[in-house]
């Protein structure tokens, strides 16, 4: 059986790229999360309504993500007491430490909070951000629109989020026969957080900063990859679903630009670059709701992102050159 959409056109030298999706299977079983002021229920359905909207309006809001970040992911899942953080895709590895509360980031939250740093490091060309006078103001820039608070809710998640990856140092390695360059950076060498978690809509009287480090900053300029900052927002819910969506920015326009030719990538293959746990990688069972996941994950990506071209021939996800998710039209401004 095979899932495929179609694909063309050219990017530029930032890089975006993704597929596109038959019509989506509705699901109409709520999801327990709350949406704008916690007064009505997130639905997949309303996912979906809103990725399609994507789809259908050309007005991209471009935002950027690191290159080796699209290529390595962070941890998706609670690593509970561990202190590094590993992931290598091909030449590329990601080694992460723990710092501050010997905490390491995980799941959505961080993946927003790094794009918007890439996002504004791209267009101050500045290491020092501005994050401004209001929590709420902020949590909308990522797409958070719930007030909740309490042990778990989105104002403490993103209070926790926060802390552990401004205070993670990364190591970002390249290597291949021949040649290996390595940086090795905090992601943020001083931070000012002055926002009353308590009361997120109050402005403080000072602006909240960060400073990123030295060598993270000139990863962000020297590789920046375009992303539409809507496609995040809209699947930040799914850890999986926006890993997927940058790296698919990168490797389609990699791939339309340099070989013109599709790629088959084994699921396995796939597992140890996204999967939760690299060395569970030879369980068939795990492989096989992995792709699943997969899959579900592509055709939500598709709604919004209708040139992204893929096919699932057996055992693998075929990737094709396709279209970018942001028009080259909006790259060249």
């Amino acid at each position: 059986m095979t899932e495929q959409g179609r694909g063309l056109t050219h990017v530029s030298e930032i890089l975006p790229g993704m597929e596109e999706i038959t019509a989506p299977q509705r699901e109409p079983e709520p999801i327990k999360a709350l949406t704008v002021q916690g007064k009505h229920h997130f639905t997949r359905l309303k996912q979906i309504d809103a990725l399609a909207g994507i789809g259908d309006d050309p007005n991209a809001d471009m935002g950027f993500m690191a290159r080796l970040l699209t290529l390595c992911s962070l941890p998706r899942t609670d690593p509970g007491s561990r202190l590094q953080y590993k992931r290598q895709n091909g030449p590329y590895k990601l080694i992460m430490i723990a710092g501050g509360d010997n905490k390491l980031p995980f799941g959505n939250l961080p993946r927003l909070l790094l794009a918007w740093v890439s996002t504004e490091a791209v267009r101050t060309k500045e290491r020092e951000l501005i994050l401004g006078n209001s929590l709420a103001a902020f949590m909308r820039q990522l797409g958070m629109h719930s007030d909740s608070g309490g042990d778990r809710g989105d104002r403490t998640r993103l209070r926790h989020q926060v802390d552990r990856l401004f205070n993670a140092h990364v190591q970002l390695i390249y290597e291949a026969p021949g040649h290996k360059a390595t940086a090795s950076s905090s992601i943020a060498d001083r931070t000012e957080l002055w926002w009353n978690y308590r009361k997120p809509d109050q402005d403080t009287l000072w602006q909240s900063r960060i400073f990123l480090g030295e060598a993270f900053f000139n990863e962000i300029i020297a590789h920046p990859v375009p992303l539409d900052m809507r496609i995040l927002r809209e699947m930040k819910r799914s850890s999986l679903g926006i890993d997927l969506y940058m790296w698919l920015s990168y490797k389609t326009f990699t791939l339309y630009t340099r070989t013109k030719k599709s790629e088959r990538l084994p699921w396995e293959r796939l597992y140890i670059q996204f999967g939760a746990d690299p060395a569970k990688v030879t369980d068939k069972y795990v492989i096989r709701d992995f792709r699943k996941d997969i899959l579900r994950e592509l055709r939500k990506l598709k709604l919004c992102w209708p040139t992204l071209d893929y096919a699932t021939p057996t055992g693998c996800l075929e990737i094709r050159p396709c279209a970018p998710s942001i028009s080259p039209k909006a790259l060249a401004r």
